[in-house]
């Protein structure tokens, strides 16, 4: 509310005015009567559905003429000059005027002397409340209130002092009374608000700001409403002296249009230098990482609404001096009602949301189990027909407030057409998701129980079950989605046998350009059918060994140890060696000299393996003991021992590395002799 009063201040003095003289009673006093308007016909779609752009055209020259006469007509000028010289010459007219004005200066200032002590004596008090702690909180809400009544006071006192002081100097008519009891009033009302724009305006300190704006900035804003306040207290004051010497219509009317007009052109000062300012702080709010939902949806509309409004009080002053009130006024509110529907559907859209997941799914997991199941993981599908349905009827009510008819629209026989055609559209599609959704899940919890079934040796297996569920996703949409398409196409009317014709003989055209595109979607599905591989694994794909980093229906990415990404077409690879599957074999091969104990190595290698176990880095790595070959060759110089170590899959490079470090270092300590090859020298003579 604090942040809109800078917006709304001018618009409520503008409007206040323009009404103003609807509730003041003449009480006796002979004035000309208001010209009699003619009731304004409303104008039907169909009269100008003809000639849409003449209509227009002749409605635009007649406010442009019109307003033309209202903002320089010479004719006001000088019927109100006429009467005012007139006036001066008639010497009741002098004296009414200086008794009244006598009597008013006195009564004025006795009334504003006393509130303005009134005012120095409760300022203090007033400060007390505003400024106790360094910065506005919540507890301190109720000492802004009470600052905010303890400003009342002070006018309320001079518009109580001003009437009885004036009604206790001689006596009065009524009609001056009722004159006297106008003007303090609207000094009253224009002194209140006046104080209140000083509270929220002109802070002590940056602290104790109660709008997030600049102080030079609210400062500004302060001096264009005590302008505006200043302009509207003379313009009322003027008014009502008027109706005390019987001022003309062609008079009152120069002085409202006037004062409203210097009012209008404060206000759209004032709004327009506060643009730039509002326009920042929303954008600052609205980057916030912790905005709430509602906050966002509100503040992302405020940004527009600001020059529509400026657009709104012109047209308002404009309708009114043109006297066309009706169809301006009635024009502009429908239009901002329209506008500010939107907003208010993305409010209710948050609030649906919240009532679902706070109320219902609460409520119905501690009473109902299966539906809180259903309404938690169905509950965006929830969530889109409600506020679809509230659309609807946002769509009707604004068809109510334009004239619209709705139910001629809702049974003519086109919009009955249109209604079935769109009910089974939007049957076809919610069929279509649901079974969409319903896979999906049956896919998710399939994954998730063989997750939690297999153990800690066959997880990469899981790999390859993500693999085939994102292929069977692809697949579902596709088995679903053109059945879907087809029958919407049939629903729209349009013969669908051509279609199937055409696409069936240019498939046939262009398989024969894309053979080897359609060869390589068959065998990359049947080879992820068969779980040959899947993300993580480390293959030898054509002579080349790597890790496979992603899949997908055409072509399988495998990056190399060197970090170098090869890509290969399912139609390409010949060769596939999967050194993930199950697991893996670490094939230990060394030689050692013919000096060496056979069962003295094989101990040693039985040792390996026991400390392999223990290990904390490979002990994990290993499946099963060291299975020992034997002498795998005998050579001249060396004996070859082979023994294989199964690891878990694609670990067998690292219990390799392991195991060599420890064969070097228990070989040196039990002296086992090494193979060296030995050198066989051949020496011959010749003799003559």
């Amino acid at each position: 509310m604090k942040r809109l009063f800078l917006l709304m201040f001018g618009f409520v003095v503008l409007q206040g005015f323009s009404g103003a003289s609807k509730y003041i009673p003449l009480l006796g006093a002979q004035k000309e009567a208001p010209p009699v308007i003619p009731p304004i016909k409303p104008v039907k779609v169909s009269e100008i559905s003809a000639n849409v752009f003449s209509a227009v055209y002749d409605f635009l020259k007649d406010l442009l003429e019109k307003s033309f006469e209202a903002f320089v007509s010479l004719k006001d000028f000088v019927e109100t000059g006429e009467w005012f010289i007139s006036s001066l010459k008639n010497p009741e007219m002098r004296a009414l005027l200086g008794s009244f004005s006598l009597r008013f200066l006195i009564a004025f200032l006795a009334a504003f002397a006393v509130s303005r002590t009134l005012t120095v004596w409760l300022r203090p008090k007033i400060n007390s409340f505003l400024y106790k702690g360094k910065a506005p909180s919540p507890y301190n809400k109720a000492n802004l209130f009470v600052a905010t009544l303890l400003c009342c006071v002070a006018p309320l006192v001079f518009g109580f002092l001003f009437y009885a002081i004036f009604r206790l100097l001689g006596p009065q008519t009524l009609v001056i009374l009722e004159i006297i009891r106008m003007i303090s009033s609207g000094a009253v009302t224009i002194w209140i608000l006046l104080n209140v724009a000083h509270l929220f305006l002109k802070p002590a300190s940056d602290d104790h700001k109660h709008i997030p704006l600049k102080r030079k900035t609210l400062a500004s804003a302060y001096r264009w409403i005590r302008r505006m306040g200043i302009i509207a207290l003379f313009g009322f004051f003027a008014m009502e002296v008027g109706y005390l010497i019987n001022l003309p219509a062609s008079g009152e009317r120069l002085l409202l249009q006037g004062s409203t007009l210097i009012i209008l052109v404060l206000a759209i000062f004032m709004m327009a230098s506060l643009h730039d300012e509002l326009k920042n702080y929303f954008r600052k709010e609205l980057k916030k990482p912790k905005i709430t939902p509602l906050k966002k949806a509100v503040l992302s509309y405020l940004g527009y609404i600001y020059i529509p409004l400026i657009a709104l009080i012109m047209v308002s002053y404009m309708s009114w001096i043109t006297r066309k009130i009706d169809p301006f006024q009635s024009i502009v509110w429908k239009t901002l009602l329209t506008v500010s529907v939107f907003p208010l559907l993305r409010i209710a859209s948050f609030e649906v949301r919240k009532v679902r997941i706070l109320v219902f799914e609460y409520y119905l997991r501690h009473h109902f189990r299966p539906l809180a199941f259903f309404i938690r993981h169905y509950g965006s599908q929830l969530d889109f027909s409600i506020i679809l349905l509230l659309k609807l009827a946002s769509f009707i009510l604004i068809l109510e407030l334009w004239g619209w008819d709705p139910t001629y629209l809702l049974f003519s026989p086109i919009v009955k057409l249109l209604a079935q055609k769109s009910f089974s559209i939007f049957m076809i599609i919610f069929v279509a998701l649901l079974i969409t959704r319903v896979g999906n899940d049956f896919l998710k919890r399939y994954l998730n129980r063989e997750k939690k079934s297999l153990d800690e040796t066959k997880i990469q297996r899981l790999a390859r079950y993500k693999t085939i569920s994102s292929v069977s996703r692809n697949v579902l949409r596709i088995a679903v989605w053109t059945p879907a398409i087809l029958l919407i196409i049939i629903e729209l009317g349009v013969e669908i046998v051509p279609i199937i014709a055409t696409v069936g003989i240019l498939s046939i055209g262009l398989s024969f350009g894309v053979q080897s595109l359609i060869k390589d979607f068959v065998t990359g599905f049947f080879m992820l059918l068969e779980d040959a591989f899947a993300v993580g694994d480390l293959v030898v794909i054509n002579d080349q060994m790597g890790r496979i980093e992603s899949l997908t229906i055409r072509v399988v990415r495998l990056r190399a140890s060197d970090g170098a990404l090869y890509i290969y077409p399912y139609g390409s690879i010949t060769t596939l060696c999967n050194q993930n599957r199950d697991y893996s074999a670490a094939v230990m091969l060394f030689k050692v000299g013919t000096e060496a104990n056979i069962d003295e190595v094989f101990e040693i290698i039985e040792k390996i393996s026991s400390d392999l176990r223990k290990d904390k880095g490979t002990k994990s790595l290993l499946v099963e003991p060291v299975e020992i070959s034997g002498v795998n060759e005998v050579s001249d110089y060396a004996f070859e021992i082979r023994a294989i170590l199964k690891t878990k899959p694609g670990q067998h490079f690292k219990v390799k590395w392991a195991f060599n470090r420890l064969l070097k270092k228990y070989l040196q300590e039990h002296k086992i002799p090494p193979a060296i090859p030995r050198q066989v020298s051949l020496e011959y003579r010749i003799e003559k």
